[in-house]
């Protein structure tokens, strides 16, 4: 399992916030031990494991979007770390700063 940190831009929503995003990818294996791998399983695992060790690490969040809207109303109860995206099987943790970023690399690179 991979988790690759980039710089966000213009395409990610909410770029003006969050300056990193981390994609978890799996590398392509159909086979560990001579068994099928179900890839989308591992893939889920893992990026709920990077997830928690978020939570763990800076407080509870949540989905994107949510954090987007809840930021336009002025919610002082928003973690200004982290968020994180998982629509349409896309699984991404959104982090605010250099700091976070460097943080997370720090532990799952």
């Amino acid at each position: 399992m991979k988790a690759k940190t980039k710089k966000t831009d213009k395409r990610y929503t909410g770029h003006e916030h969050f300056k990193y995003v981390v994609d978890v990818v799996m590398p392509y294996t159909p086979f560990i031990q001579g068994k099928p791998v179900n890839r989308r399983q591992q893939r889920i695992g893992f990026y709920h494991e990077v997830r928690k060790w978020c939570v763990d690490t800076w407080g509870m969040s949540c989905e994107r979007e949510h954090w987007l809207t809840l930021k336009e109303t002025g919610d002082p109860n928003i973690n200004s770390h982290w968020c994180w995206h998982t629509e349409f099987n896309d699984l991404k943790i959104y982090l605010t700063s250099e700091k976070e970023a460097n943080w997370f690399k720090l532990r799952w690179t």
